[in-house]
């Protein structure tokens, strides 16, 4: 059972990056790849996003996962939010000034980095699994960064009074708040 679901999680993933490119429209030159460069920039960073997930996914079935009920329906609403990703930057792309489209693609996001956090959270807590304290702290790590992530692009949806670029400003606030994070954990094991 658990291979059968890594192998469909690995094929909605890969769909996933392959939708990201038909997101994309070739532009009427090829200077306007230079002078509008956002769609590129959002692209190139949603690619990341969710290579970053397969990344975490992996990592999550190899040592912390049980294919109980709750964890599969987990990994389902994980799967089905990756595919979100796309939609939700087709939607950024059409609509960058509308705010309900900034919000739905943070939201997405947030959504995403959550899920992941809390499938974490649960294999962390299963007392079905045994690991070693190095990949158990490792493991902590990873779910407390996918968490502040999550809550940064929550959070981020708040500024809509503020306006779009205020929004993607706040996506930002992630990299110094997981920084942070990484410190303390350093302190804390040394």
């Amino acid at each position: 059972m658990l291979h059968r679901l890594e192998a469909f999680s690995d094929i909605v993933i890969a769909f996933s990056l392959s939708e990201l490119a038909f997101s994309l429209q070739v532009p009427n030159s090829a200077s306007a790849l230079f002078v509008h460069p956002d769609r590129y920039v959002a692209f190139a960073a949603s690619f990341g996003v969710i290579c970053s997930i397969w990344w975490l996914h992996n990592r999550l079935f190899a040592y912390f996962f049980v294919p109980d009920a709750v964890s599969i329906v987990l990994n389902f609403l994980l799967l089905a939010s990756i595919v979100m990703v796309g939609f939700a930057l087709q939607l950024f792309f059409r609509f960058e000034a509308d705010p309900i489209a900034t919000a739905t693609y943070a939201c997405s996001l947030g959504l995403l980095y959550g899920l992941i956090a809390l499938l974490y959270a649960k294999g962390l807590r299963d007392t079905r699994l045994t690991v070693g304290a190095d990949l158990r702290r490792e493991a902590v790590s990873r779910g407390r960064r996918c968490a502040i992530v999550a809550v940064v692009f929550f959070l981020s949806i708040l500024a809509y009074r503020l306006g779009s670029q205020a929004r993607e400003l706040c996506w930002l606030a992630f990299i110094p708040a997981v920084g942070a994070l990484r410190i303390a954990e350093r302190r804390r094991a040394a």
